[in-house]
């Protein structure tokens, strides 16, 4: 009887201990990625919500890898200086309008349909003109929107700021 007893009181702390332990609302929960900071952008009415790309490590990695992009997402590529960025779709899975926007936050340039890189050397897209900023968006967007050298880009909130620091995508 005393086993039976011994059992029965493992058996309750057992139970005890197990819906003592709080469990983390997913709210607390720190194993889900963070979610990017977006950045709204408009070009000619059209808005897009953009991922950020501010650091050289956001910009080195940029779209890669992804299987798809929504129709109204980007990102948007900020460079610390303005200059003649380029730009290669090597591991970039998808086909992608790219935006060189100036400091005048007006467009410099457009690389459309940007292919995906199948082989070494990958080509290489840039800006005739020296370009503060960069948009990805889906392929073809941009002309089906009309978008042209020298429209207005309009940043939601405040423009995003260069940090000091040097490289390229």
């Amino acid at each position: 009887m005393a086993h039976m007893f011994s059992k029965r009181i493992i058996l309750c702390a057992a139970l005890l201990a197990l819906f003592a332990t709080p469990i983390p609302s997913p709210a607390e929960d720190q194993s889900a990625a963070p979610l990017p900071a977006l950045q709204r952008v408009c070009i000619r009415g059209t808005c897009f919500d953009a991922e950020l790309a501010v650091t050289e490590e956001e910009r080195a990695r940029g779209l890669m890898d992804r299987a798809a992009l929504p129709r109204d997402r980007g990102m948007l590529f900020v460079f610390p200086v303005e200059a003649l960025h380029r730009f290669w779709m090597k591991n970039t899975r998808i086909e992608l309008d790219i935006i060189f926007i100036g400091a005048d936050r007006r467009i410099v340039g457009i690389a459309r349909r940007a292919q995906p890189c199948r082989r070494d050397p990958c080509e290489t897209y840039g800006p005739e003109a020296p370009a503060g900023y960069a948009l990805e968006i889906a392929g073809g967007l941009a002309a089906a929107h009309g978008f042209a050298a020298g429209d207005l880009v309009e940043f939601g909130g405040s423009t995003p700021s260069r940090r000091p620091e040097s490289g390229t995508r």
